[in-house]
Order: C-alpha cells, then sequence, then structure tokens
C-alpha cells in the first residue's frame, strides 16, 4: 500500500461557496495523494479564482477549464480519461461540495488492495449540516450487480478506481448515462467491486447539487394517481429500449454475461428486445422471480405487493430512471 500512488479528480461548476472545504479535506489525507486535477465547467462565479489560488499554493493541483460547457455527467468523463493515462494507480472521484473524513484515501486503498478489485466504494454520511456520525434512519443498500440493472445505486464520489480498470472499460460517450453507473455496472460484471462498510465522507445536501436538481425533475413526473408509473412506464420502455443510449447500455450488459456467468442479468437483457406480448409478459416474470436480486434491500420485500412491483420492475424503473430521458 506505500507504493500505491493516487490521483484525485474533482469536476467543479459555480462551486465557491463550499469548494474551499472539499479542496482542505482532500489536502488533509492521511494517504498522500499525488495530483488533484481539477476540470471547471464554464463557472460564473469565483470558482475558477479559488482554484488559482490553490494551485499557486499546491504544485500537485492542476487545473483546466472547459470550453464551451459540458455538463456535468461529460465533464467526469472526459477528465477520468484523462487521469486514466497517467502514472499513478488509482483514481478517486471527489464532487466539489463534500467534505472526505481524514482517512478516506487510506482505508479504500488498504480496501481494494486486498483482493483482485477495479472498483472500491464507501458508506456517506448525506445530510444538510456536517456530521461524523451515521444517521440514526440510514440503511445500507446491499449490493447486488442486479441491483445495478435499472438504478444507478453507487455514487461516484465514494468511489476509487484502479486505473488499469478505466483504461479497459468499453467505450461510451459520457452523454448518455451517469459516469458513474457505467463504471459500477462494468466492474459488477467483473465481479471485481469491494465496499468499505463504514462512511468515510459527508455528502453535503443543498439545493443546487446535482443529486438535488435530477430529484426535483423527477419529482415532476410524480403523478397524484398511484397507477401512473405502471400505465405510462409500459409505453415509456417500449419507447426507451429503441434508444441508442439504452442499447448501448443493456448491449454491453448483454454480451459480457452467459447463462453461465450472471445468469439473471443475461436472462432480463435478453428479454429486453421481447416483440411480443408473450415475451413481454415472459420479462415480468422473470423480473418477478428474482425481485429479492433486483430490490436487495430487506425492507422492500413484503408479500404480493413485492411480487407486484418485482413484475412491473422494467416499466416501473424505465419510468423512473432520469437516465435515459431524452437521449436518441
Amino acid at each position: 500500500m506505500k507504493h500505491a500512488t493516487v490521483s484525485v479528480v474533482m469536476c467543479t461548476y459555480n462551486g465557491e461557496k463550499f469548494l474551499r472545504e472539499q479542496l482542505d479535506s482532500i489536502l488533509a489525507q492521511t494517504y498522500p495523494i499525488h495530483e488533484i486535477i481539477i476540470q471547471d465547467d464554464c463557472s460564473t462565479d469565483g470558482t475558477m479564482d479559488i482554484l488559482r489560488e490553490y494551485a499557486a499554493q499546491y504544485p500537485s493541483i492542476k487545473v483546466s477549464q472547459n470550453q464551451p460547457n459540458k455538463g456535468c455527467n461529460k465533464n467526469f468523463h472526459d477528465i477520468l480519461c484523462r487521469a486514466a493515462q497517467g502514472e499513478t494507480d488509482f483514481i478517486a472521484i471527489s464532487d466539489q461540495d463534500d467534505i472526505w473524513f481524514r482517512e478516506k484515501i487510506e482505508k479504500q486503498v488498504r480496501q481494494i488492495t486486498t483482493g483482485q478489485y477495479d472498483l472500491c466504494f464507501s458508506d456517506v454520511i448525506s445530510s444538510t449540516t456536517y456530521t461524523e456520525r451515521q444517521l440514526p434512519d440510514y440503511k445500507a443498500l446491499p449490493f447486488t450487480a442486479e441491483s445495478l440493472l435499472f438504478r444507478d445505486n453507487i455514487a461516484g464520489h465514494t468511489m476509487l478506481l484502479k486505473k488499469t480498470f478505466l483504461r479497459q472499460l468499453p467505450e461510451w460517450d459520457g452523454m448518455t448515462f451517469y459516469y458513474d453507473w457505467w463504471l459500477a455496472m462494468n466492474a459488477a460484471l467483473e465481479d471485481s467491486i469491494t465496499k468499505c462498510e463504514e462512511p468515510l465522507s459527508w455528502h453535503r445536501v443543498h439545493a443546487a447539487s446535482e443529486i438535488a436538481v435530477t430529484g426535483r425533475r423527477l419529482a415532476s413526473r410524480r403523478s397524484s394517481n398511484p397507477l401512473m408509473p405502471y400505465i405510462a412506464g409500459i409505453s415509456h420502455f417500449l419507447k426507451t429500449r429503441d434508444t441508442e443510449s439504452w442499447k448501448c447500455f443493456y448491449e454491453n450488459v448483454r454480451r459480457r454475461t452467459s447463462p453461465q456467468h450472471h445468469p439473471i442479468l443475461f436472462r432480463i437483457t435478453s428479454l429486453f428486445k421481447a416483440k411480443t406480448p408473450g415475451g413481454i409478459i415472459r420479462l415480468c416474470l422473470t423480473c418477478m422471480k428474482y425481485r429479492k436480486q433486483i430490490y436487495p434491500h430487506p425492507h422492500t420485500r413484503k408479500g404480493l405487493v413485492f411480487a407486484f412491483r418485482g413484475f412491473f420492475a422494467p416499466f416501473l424503473c424505465t419510468y423512473y430512471n432520469m437516465q435515459f430521458y431524452g437521449r436518441k
């Protein structure tokens, strides 16, 4: 572990309010950070001034700015590709508004080097005010490869990645679905994910964050009619599965699985192309059969309601999944 080198990548956009705290927490890590690569996405506030100030003080900080604006997802895609061409062994992903606990990188490097892992992630504390104690109502999500099939549930800002894994990733353009979902799914297909069960950072909850913006978009789709996701979800699934973004993501899953290797993922993704009512029903029945893997959280596994939810999983998850909206 003493010889493994780590780069941190950070994307910024109008982050002046919280940026200093996050940079200070990275610089204060107990494990030495080889470099901090920061790519700003055309901020209009004082973000670049802060970055230039830190870069002048710390030679390990390397700052660049996009022209024109790329958006959060494309920005992370490009900076990860850039970091993968570097010389360090591992790459850690940072948001601009969190705070890392001092031993975050040290513990993640120790964890990822205990086996043949490509990706290590950790628990976080998500709240509006800083704390190092996990909230009483926190429920850790049990990780399965199947749980990633419809949902992006491993956040990029919790990840430490092996550089060689990034270099070998199948190509994606960074515009079609969230970068961290692609990273997690590909690592899961290789059975190369490990988790630090303790929280290693504080994730700041605030109205301007990317997650909050996505949440508001999702809330706008909610209806007072509880059947709407089921009714509209069927139509949305049939349309979405023909988009190039859907094909890129799920064809990658299907190609890299088999009846012997991740058979549940193979069966479900093979049925995604079904054109007949009978084929669609077989897809739904397969999802219902494996609902405990798709929805691994114990508190959701209750009776007929859970079976019903499993049957409609392709439609519900497509309806609520913001990844493919507006993509062709």
